[in-house]
């Protein structure tokens, strides 16, 4: 199985992985992806042949979901988030922030575990404007439709709070992180 996607597909999964718990019909999908249906119905209908979404017939309505039972679907999961998803844009938004030195993503959506309901929790370590990073925060919480919960803390600080002298960034540091800068 080859896992090249066109643009359309890309645009499909993304999609998809951010509203991993919902169902969509062809034409609710076209509003939310700005295309009209006709455009990607043909990619739709590909990504439901390889088994990466589902489709279920509801009346006269074709809904369709993420296939969650897919044997790839762990990997792909953690390609689309990590480019295209919460970490990628996190990280490509990050990086243009002066000040900030390190910047990680921790807890739920760090081990895999996140819900549709699940914030996003986020270190970032620097000297930060942090109206700048407030800016960029409120802009991706309406984008990917969740809270993003951050802490933001100078290096010196956070070295200190990292050697055994803070329980909280003792047990973060102990954890599954996805480090963003």
């Amino acid at each position: 199985m080859s896992l090249k996607f066109t643009k359309n597909q890309e645009l499909i999964l993304n999609f998809f992985f951010k509203h991993q718990d919902e169902s969509f019909y062809l034409r609710q999908l076209g509003r939310e992806l700005g295309k009209k249906p006709g455009v990607f119905q043909r990619d739709i209908n590909k990504l439901v042949e390889v088994g990466f979404l589902r489709s279920e017939k509801k009346g006269n309505s074709r809904f369709f979901s993420l296939n969650r039972n897919h044997p790839v679907y762990a990997e792909m999961k953690s390609i689309f988030f990590k480019t295209s998803g919460i970490a990628g844009t996190l990280k490509r938004e990050l990086a243009q922030i002066q000040g900030v030195a390190r910047a990680f993503i921790y807890g739920s959506f760090a081990r895999g575990e996140e819900k549709a309901d699940s914030d996003i929790d986020l270190m970032i370590i620097g000297s930060a404007d942090e109206n700048k990073i407030l800016d960029v925060i409120s802009r991706l919480e309406g984008e990917f439709g969740r809270p993003i919960n951050y802490g933001l803390i100078g290096e010196p600080e956070f070295k200190r709070k990292s050697v055994g002298q803070d329980s909280f960034f003792e047990n973060i540091l102990k954890q599954k992180r996805i480090e963003l800068v």
